[in-house]
């Protein structure tokens, strides 16, 4: 039985976790794993565990490296390994396997086109004639990913920040004179996009926009040299268009990497300080990043596989997570699109399979999704020291849920015992959990069931200076 409150009002220990790791690592100080924060109308903020993976295909090429997937006309492209498959179905013909993950887009025309490419290959897929690789003599080598489609024209970039576009209409044909160089700084080109009217040029430490300037003879394009940003790009990979924003890992000439969100062509740095703490020592040598929206929020993910880490910004709470695997690792996903029923896809780096992300599907394919909350340091507002005889928690009552609790009255070093209080009751509490003068929390949910956590209340007698 509860022990008889002895200070009128319960303290309410914070849940606005932002993450606040001091080093590199995430060994110490607040985070969030697998979960995200909203904030309610009421100013109440909630604390969400994350959407699970379900399996919904595999192509009938079995288990194979994903290297992209993009819903065209009501159809799903997916290429695995060397195959493009349109619904699970093998279309005829291989594509290049040596640069990671395709970029996708279209065009339109009198015979609409799907483009994919990797920027060593580019191709061309319709109905009628099938997957076919871009070979006209203009078309370059060698090219960075990204395609940007304005007005008609297809457009793709070197990686000498030369951009070339295709005939009005038909990306198989490429015109040379059809050429205009990002040369406002002398660095190379790293990827292309494009947001409203505008042809975005990722460089190395730049970014330069263009538009459509009609020109009669040469490129259509023109610069906008005013709206020229002082941020490159780190990896093509790592470039997502949710909605109309760009996100991308980004470098300037003198710094070190952040994360930067552009905006009706305005850019802002979206990366806090512990999260740059974070990218100092993140190895590119392989970046995914994919996009998920639901539930009234855009996610934007990104992953560096060699250091095990997948990062997670939140476009509408403005805050920083981190997912996992079932085993701690980065999340093993390359690729995100959506169904025409609004069903969210994303792909599988190994195992041949497209899986459904779904906030009712509460596990990885079976697997446990470990929610980890580990809070700020708390001391009350003073350094007394005080007796928590009452933890109380506000969280939705759900059969078979639990939550395990643990401690540290050290800064982080060591922990105690996990505890663990059922969320299936009306009034889930913990009593007896002993003095500190000030106290990290680490909260674990691990059980296949949804989870919300709105608050919890700390019942503590203060004690003498």
């Amino acid at each position: 039985m509860a022990q008889s409150p002895t200070v009128d009002l319960p303290k309410r220990l914070p849940l606005v976790i932002i993450p606040s790791n001091r080093y590199e690592g995430t060994s110490k100080d607040a985070k969030l794993v697998n979960c995200y924060m909203e904030q309610g109308q009421d100013g109440e903020t909630w604390i969400y565990k994350r959407p699970g993976l379900a399996r919904s295909s595999q192509p009938s090429g079995g288990a194979a490296t994903g290297r992209g997937i993009f819903n065209w006309n009501g159809n799903i492209y997916s290429i695995f390994g060397n195959t493009l498959y349109k619904d699970g179905v093998a279309v005829a013909g291989t594509v290049d396997t040596t640069n990671g993950v395709y970029r996708f887009d279209m065009c339109l025309g009198a015979t609409p086109k799907l483009q994919l490419g990797n920027g060593v290959k580019g191709y061309n897929y319709d109905a009628g004639s099938g997957l076919v690789v871009i070979s006209d003599v203009n078309f370059p080598a060698a090219f960075v990913k990204g395609w940007s489609y304005l007005d008609g024209t297809t457009y793709v970039m070197t990686s000498a920040a030369a951009i070339k576009g295709s005939n009005i209409n038909d990306p198989t044909t490429w015109n040379a004179l059809n050429t205009i160089t990002a040369q406002i700084d002398p660095d190379g080109g790293v990827a292309l996009s494009k947001q409203l009217n505008y042809v975005v040029a990722f460089k190395q430490w730049t970014t330069e926009i263009f538009y459509d300037a009609a020109n009669a003879t040469g490129s259509p394009l023109g610069t906008v040299p005013q709206a020229r940003v002082n941020w490159g790009c780190v990896s093509a990979d790592s470039v997502q268009n949710i909605d109309g924003a760009l996100l991308w890992l980004s470098t300037t000439r003198s710094s070190s990497m952040v994360i930067v969100m552009m905006d009706q062509l305005k850019a802002s740095r979206i990366s806090t300080p512990p999260v740059e703490r974070l990218l100092d020592d993140l190895d590119t040598t392989t970046i995914y990043s994919w996009q998920h929206k639901d539930q009234g929020h855009k996610f934007y993910i990104i992953t560096s596989v060699v250091s095990n880490l997948t990062l997670v910004y939140d476009l509408d709470e403005q805050i920083w997570s981190q997912w996992t695997d079932s085993n701690g690792n980065y999340v093993p996903i390359v690729s995100s699109t959506y169904t025409s029923t609004q069903e969210h896809l994303v792909q599988h780096e190994s195992d041949g399979y497209i899986y459904t992300l779904d906030e009712e599907t509460y596990t990885d394919n079976t697997a446990s999704i470990i929610v980890d909350i580990v809070t700020p340091n708390f001391d009350g507002n003073t350094r007394r020291r005080k007796l928590m005889n009452y933890m109380g928690f506000v969280a939705d009552q759900v059969n078979g849920s639990t939550l395990q609790i643990r401690s540290s009255d050290d800064d982080y070093q060591t922990w105690t015992n996990w505890r663990t209080v059922d969320l299936s009751t009306p009034r889930p509490f913990l009593e007896e959990c002993g003095t500190f003068t000030r106290r990290a929390h680490h909260f674990r949910h691990t059980s296949n069931t949804a989870f919300r956590l709105q608050a919890i209340d700390l019942q503590l007698d203060l004690g003498t200076l």
